[in-house]
């Protein structure tokens, strides 16, 4: 072969040998500049996720400590303790069995008494139902007693938030009711009385009522055995973590717990075709990205375990911009691979990266700008109640102390006050929990025509609402109140159907000189369980001296 035809050979053979290189480049240089976008909006929506799930974790928390009280500060009263250490010699004959002995147990004077007061303390704490239950494993009270299906001499000793209980232990977890098949968190709190453990005190909150836990897309419950107990996706429920306590369960502990004896897999698990699609992701955020069988694409997984409780918050936050990136990355490859293929293209490249910069730049900027919003709506749904628009427990409780203290400082007078609607929980059985959810906002709404611009008013839990009063004496405070309660019971919700009749019980103190917040709060309840005792539909008042309600005369006098 002549010289002229090795360089014609070698012509050809150069180019593609420079276009190889050019490419190659290329590649580098649009893996550094992707890189770079990808790391910005990880770090930005990680941010992101992350107080979502730790705002929902708080709010899994609060709510918990909520209700852990009700059954708590029953098992010290000691009409309870007396009454169990009284049903000693009630025996149950079987799990799960109807005792021979409910209707002698229902016809007890004082056992009758307790399960009405049972009834009184589930209607106004947020909880579903409400058991007493002997050292013997017997239900011998009940805040439904005489209900068709009530509990009332039945055996409950085999039911798993049962068990500890009856050993001394506080048990708290997700369960199935038996004869209802009602998911819901059960708490479980030993009674003893001089020393002697003589039975427990069991509640439980519906699962319905906590559907806020999961407001954000992409967020889900589980309990302590890996159980999807709730979940943005409805379709999620019921699933169960790989490798959890649940898939190592017996069919028979999973159908006494759960009332099923199979859960579908939610396999959580690192991107597996990741590398193929995208190798330029570096190796140590390829390992933090994750897909399920719902989101197929790349997606962060935040997870709080604890909670101060079995159960745990999870988030799976599909990549929202890595759609985009993927075209980006083919795009810069092209636009560098013809800029070092071209030097006469040279002028146009530095253009289209000016460009790209500057709208990496605005992007950059715009996800920052969201992340803010996020934020600032985040804390807007940890001050105020996302049903009602009343004030957060916990905002409405820290505002309490600092309008003590400007009390204080300058010498005016402040009334609290705590409402409670009378028979919700009718109202969300004859109507739907949508009705009762119409029922509590109608209430706010009387309650911000009726009071003050100063005022302010926070829903405490359930239907209870704490109403605040600065610079107000006893008398104009109760005056006021008894304009809403009227207000309330007079002025129906045009969202509610005809048939549904509202009122509330509301019960009032006024700042004493050395009173803490708490003290002010525990006179407001005393005055709340005097006008519940009262019949409802009523205010009642406590003086700031006054250690117990007052009488129904004195009330009336102001």
């Amino acid at each position: 072969m002549n010289r002229t035809n090795l360089r014609a050979a070698a012509g050809p053979v150069s180019l593609l040998l420079i276009a190889f290189v050019c490419w190659f480049a290329a590649g580098l240089a649009a893996d550094r500049m992707v890189q770079q976008e990808l790391n910005a909006a990880v770090r930005t929506q990680r941010q992101m996720s992350a107080s979502v799930v730790d705002n929902m974790a708080q709010v899994i928390a609060s709510d918990l400590a909520m209700f852990r009280a009700v059954p708590a500060t029953m098992a010290e009263l000691d009409t309870i303790q007396h009454a169990l250490a009284q049903s000693r010699n009630y025996a149950a004959n079987g799990a799960g069995a109807e005792s021979p002995q409910r209707d002698t147990l229902l016809k007890q004077p004082a056992l009758a008494a307790i399960s009405r007061f049972l009834k009184d303390a589930q209607g106004y704490s947020g909880l579903d139902i409400i058991w007493l239950v002997n050292a013997n494993g017997l239900c011998v009270a009940s805040s439904n007693a005489n209900a068709p299906r009530s509990l009332v001499g039945i055996d409950m000793r085999s039911h798993a938030w049962l068990t500890n209980a009856l050993l001394g232990a506080f048990e708290e977890i997700y369960g199935v009711s038996p004869r209802h098949r009602e998911p819901g968190i059960f708490i479980a709190v030993p009674v003893y009385n001089d020393g002697a453990l003589v039975g427990a005190v069991v509640a439980r909150v519906g699962i319905a009522r906590l559907r806020h836990w999961v407001a954000h897309p992409g967020t889900f419950v589980t309990d302590g055995n890996g159980v999807i107990i709730m979940a943005h996706d409805n379709a999620l429920e019921n699933h169960a973590l790989p490798g959890s306590r649940a898939t190592q369960m017996s069919a028979a502990e999973r159908s006494e717990l759960y009332r099923r004896d199979h859960f579908a897999d939610l396999s959580i698990r690192p991107v597996s075709q990741l590398r193929d699609d995208a190798p330029w992701v570096p190796n140590a955020l390829a390992g933090q990205f994750f897909q399920t069988p719902v989101h197929q694409s790349p997606a962060l997984y935040e997870v709080r375990d604890g909670l101060n409780s079995k159960l745990a918050s999870h988030i799976v936050d599909p990549v929202a911009a890595w759609p985009e990136l993927l075209y980006t990355h083919r795009r810069d490859r092209l636009l560098v691979f013809v800029t070092l293929a071209g030097g006469a293209a040279l002028l146009c490249v530095l253009t289209l990266s000016y460009l790209r910069e500057r709208r990496h730049h605005s992007a950059t900027r715009h996800l920052a700008e969201q992340l803010q919003s996020a934020n600032t709506l985040l804390s807007a749904e940890a001050r105020h109640d996302a049903l009602t628009g009343a004030l957060s427990r916990r905002y409405f409780l820290d505002l309490l102390r600092h309008e003590i203290e400007r009390a204080r400082h300058a010498g005016e007078p402040l009334c609290m006050a705590i409402a409670d609607l009378d028979h919700f929980k009718q109202i969300n059985d004859r109507f739907g929990h949508a009705a009762g959810d119409r029922a509590l906002e109608h209430f706010v709404g009387t309650c911000r025509i009726e009071l003050r611009d100063g005022d302010a008013i926070g829903r405490l839990g359930g239907e209870e609402f704490g109403i605040l009063l600065p610079a107000t004496a006893l008398a104009a405070g109760f005056e006021t109140v008894e304009r809403l309660r009227i207000r309330f019971r007079n002025a129906p919700s045009a969202t509610l159907p005809a048939p549904v009749k509202l009122s509330v019980s509301i019960g009032i103190t006024e700042l004493g000189p050395d009173d803490p917040a708490e003290r002010l709060m525990s006179r407001a309840d005393h005055a709340l369980y005097a006008a519940k005792s009262g019949g409802r539909d009523r205010s009642e008042a406590v003086r700031a001296g006054d250690t117990a309600p007052p009488a129904r005369a004195a009330v009336t006098a102001w």
